[in-house]
């Protein structure tokens, strides 16, 4: 049967499959740029180490101890201080009360009490009462004229270790999808291209909020790499509210710089971006350098030090979504597994099956070395 059209022909009584669709040959991923932490890491060949074992390790070392807190109460009178730590002080040391002004003179040290014996108010300020937490300082030691040696006193190596991690990202099409024409390009081409956004990202991820395990109990071996969170505990600031521009500049600014370098990478939420871009507008400049590596990055100088601001989408949600992490990019070090950094793995179907499946692989961990050069910014709300 004919079916007939009367009048003009337009487009709706005409048949719809003979229309062309206005397809885009061009298929927008949303996020091209979604792991700036890892993207990164892999393209600083400097902070890019070979692992040669799954379980990679390095060591730490900081200064001898210079602060620490009296754990007892004493009066302007009594002459035995107990300390949190009495082996970080020795025969001849000088010590300070900031809160008092005081400063002691160390005689004798027992290691197993803690205590110290002291001279009180050795200089000009007088002895004052000194109450439990009160920090002390070491200030330098004195010694007599034709003395012979102090006491040898040294701090011990800390080996720190963390895993590589298996990460795996398979994709794959029928060999007739492969052989159809479809809008966008080839099917196998995009979908390579966005998985290997999404591999990025699940390592990314893993870098941030991953937790240090090797697990035994199955057929062979499987290990998770302890993420940025798990390492960062000590140098964290809680802001707990809205953020200034004076809290960020004065209290934050200092937390972050007080250890590492002068110039510091820190990775924020949207939210955490913005707030600062609110107050920030004259002082934030481009960093023209980071455009080499695909990444919008703002250069914020605080009295302290530059920070280099990086949006991260991973940073969101009611918790991360407030978060703000800074890095001492010398002490971040990519890890990967010699010969088992990201590859394409191509063709690994079986033989009998009429499909193209390929794979990503990576097996990789992060370092993360000395944690007091970092700092976790946390809770802000506006």
């Amino acid at each position: 049967m004919v079916e007939m059209i009367t009048g003009t022909r337009d487009t709706a009584n005409i048949l719809q499959a003979k229309k062309k669709i206005d397809m885009s040959e061009t298929i927008a991923l949303l996020q091209p740029s979604a792991a700036p932490l890892t993207s990164l890491l892999k393209q600083f060949k400097q902070n890019t180490v070979p692992a040669t074992n799954p379980r990679f390790s390095w060591m730490e070392d900081d200064l001898g101890a210079r602060w620490d807190e009296v754990a007892a109460a004493a009066d302007d009178t009594t002459t035995s201080i107990v300390v949190d730590n009495g082996n970080y002080f020795s025969t001849g040391d000088l010590v300070k009360v900031p809160r008092t002004g005081e400063v002691m003179l160390v005689t004798d040290v027992n290691n197993a009490t803690n205590t110290l014996t002291v001279v009180r108010g050795y200089g000009v300020t007088s002895a004052a009462a000194i109450v439990v937490d009160d920090p002390v300082v070491i200030i330098g030691n004195a010694n007599e004229e034709g003395s012979g040696m102090r006491e040898i006193k040294t701090t011990k190596e800390v080996e720190v270790y963390n895993y590589t991690q298996i990460f795996k990202t398979p994709f794959g099409v029928t060999n007739t999808q492969n052989a159809t024409n479809m809008y966008g390009g080839n099917d196998l081409a995009y979908q390579r291209k966005k998985k290997g956004i999404e591999h990025l990202v699940d390592i990314n991820r893993a870098f941030y909020f991953g937790e240090r395990k090797e697990d035994l109990t199955g057929n062979k071996p499987m290990r998770t790499t302890g993420g940025l969170l798990s390492f960062l505990t000590e140098n964290n600031y809680d802001v707990g509210g809205p953020l200034t521009e004076s809290e960020f500049d004065n209290n934050i600014a200092e937390v972050v710089f007080r250890y590492g370098s002068n110039e510091k990478l820190m990775l924020c939420s949207g939210r955490l971006l913005s707030v600062i871009n609110g107050w920030a507008k004259n002082k934030l400049e481009v960093d023209q350098g980071a455009k080499n590596y695909g990444l919008n990055v703002m250069n914020y100088i605080t009295p302290f030090g530059t920070l280099k601001l990086v949006y991260d989408p991973i940073l969101e949600g009611a918790v991360y979504g407030t978060y703000g992490i800074v890095l001492d990019i010398e002490n971040i070090k990519y890890r990967p597994l010699q010969g088992r950094d990201t590859t394409l793995e191509t063709n690994i179907q079986n033989n009998d099956e009429d499909q193209r499946i390929d794979q990503y692989l990576t097996e990789a961990g992060i370092e993360v070395r000395l944690p007091q050069t970092h700092a976790v910014i946390t809770g802000v709300t506006s």
